[in-house]
C-alpha cells in the first residue's frame, strides 16, 4: 500500500488533536478514533507531533518558559507552515553547540505486534498523551514513565513511576496489562488509570472492566465507576467514584477523600522542583478531605498547612511539613 502524504492541514489537524487529548469528551473520543482510521497519513502525522511533544529540550526550545499544558502545538505548526519550515525535527547536540533544525521525516510506522519496546516519559510539571500503534491512548501525569512492548500475544506496559491513564482499543487476542511493582492490571476494552504511590497501587475505572492481580488480590475485577488501592502497609481498600464529576489531574486537579498525607506528598511532587518531605513519618497516615490545585503547591501546602494545623518549612531546595510547636 502506498502512504497518502502528511499535507499541511493533516499536521495541523494532527497538532489540534494533540492539543485537546486531555479534555476530550466520549463523543470527540470517538471522532478521534475515526479520525487516525481514515487515514494512514493521520496516525503517521499524529504520532510525529507526539515524538516531538515528548522531547522536552525540544520544547523549551520552540517555547521557551512554557509548560507543556500551555503551549499550543496548531499555532506552532501553522506558524512553520506559514515560515514555509520543512517537515519533522532534527536535533543534534555536541558539547558545547546545539543546532535544531525543523523538518518532519517520514518515519516507519510500528507494525503491531512487533516485539519492540517504546519508553515514554514527563519531567516534573509536564504532562501528555500518546497514541500507541494499535490506537489506544495513554494519557501520561507529571513525573511518570512507562514503558510499551508490544508482541502477537498480549500488549504489555510498564509503569515505573508516576500516573497514568490508559484508552484502550479493544483486542481480544491481546489483552492489554499494565505493570507496576507490586499489581497486574488487565482490561481488553476500557478506560482506566494506575497511580503508583510510593510502594502502593491505585486503580480507577472510567469505563469497562479491568482484573487486577497483586498482593491480597486475585484476579478482582473493577469496573466502572470504581476505585482500588493496594498497598503493601496499609491493606488494600476499595470504594466509588463519579468519572463524569471526578476531577482528574488532566484538568490540574488532585481530589482527595480521606487521602493519606503521604499519598497527597508524593503526587504533589511530581509538580514541583523543590521536594516537599514529612519530619515525622506518623503525618503521612492523617487523612485529608479536599480539592487542591497540582500546579500551585505553594498554595496547595498553605491550604493543607491550615487545614491540618501544621507549618510549611523551607530548607534550601526541599520543603518540609512539620508539627507546630508546643506552647
Amino acid at each position: 500500500m502506498t502512504n497518502s502524504a502528511i499535507t499541511g492541514d493533516v499536521m495541523e489537524a494532527a497538532a489540534d488533536w494533540c492539543d485537546r487529548q486531555g479534555t476530550l469528551s466520549h463523543s470527540e473520543r470517538v471522532a478521534f478514533r475515526a479520525w487516525l482510521a481514515a487515514d494512514p497519513a493521520h496516525a503517521r502525522a499524529f504520532d510525529q507531533i507526539r515524538r516531538v511533544m515528548l522531547d522536552v529540550a525540544l520544547l523549551d526550545v520552540v517555547a521557551p518558559g512554557k509548560a507543556a499544558t500551555k503551549f499550543s502545538w496548531r499555532e506552532w505548526v501553522r506558524g512553520a507552515f506559514e515560515a514555509k519550515a520543512t517537515y519533522g525535527v532534527l536535533v543534534g547536540a555536541a558539547a558545547t553547540f546545539c543546532a535544531v533544525i525543523v523538518f518532519w521525516p517520514k518515519a516507519p510506522v510500528q507494525v503491531p505486534g512487533a516485539p519492540t519496546e517504546q519508553i515514554l516519559a514527563t519531567a516534573t510539571g509536564q504532562r501528555t498523551n500518546v497514541a500507541l500503534t494499535d490506537k489506544s491512548m495513554v494519557y501520561l501525569n507529571a513525573a511518570t514513565q512507562v514503558s510499551v512492548r508490544y508482541t502477537d500475544h498480549e500488549r504489555r506496559l510498564q509503569l515505573a513511576r508516576g500516573e497514568a491513564i490508559f484508552l484502550v482499543s479493544k483486542d481480544k487476542a491481546r489483552p492489554f496489562r499494565v505493570i507496576t511493582g507490586t499489581a497486574v492490571v488487565t482490561a481488553v476494552g476500557t478506560r482506566f488509570g494506575v497511580d503508583r504511590v510510593g510502594d502502593a497501587v491505585e486503580v480507577r475505572v472510567y469505563e469497562g472492566t479491568v482484573k487486577v492481580e497483586g498482593k491480597g488480590v486475585a484476579g478482582l475485577a473493577v469496573t466502572h465507576g470504581e476505585w482500588l488501592v493496594v498497598d503493601p502497609q496499609r491493606g488494600v481498600r476499595s470504594g466509588h467514584f463519579s468519572p463524569a464529576q471526578y476531577e482528574t489531574w488532566q484538568k490540574g486537579w488532585l481530589e482527595a477523600d480521606r487521602m493519606p498525607l503521604s499519598y497527597v506528598i508524593t503526587r504533589l511532587n511530581r509538580y514541583t522542583e523543590d521536594k516537599i518531605v514529612l519530619s515525622d513519618a506518623r503525618l503521612g497516615e492523617i487523612g485529608l478531605n479536599g480539592r487542591f490545585r497540582l500546579d500551585r503547591t505553594d498554595d496547595t501546602l498553605k491550604q493543607i498547612a491550615a487545614i491540618l494545623d501544621v507549618e510549611v518549612v523551607k530548607h534550601g531546595h526541599s520543603v518540609v511539613l512539620m508539627p507546630k510547636p508546643q506552647p
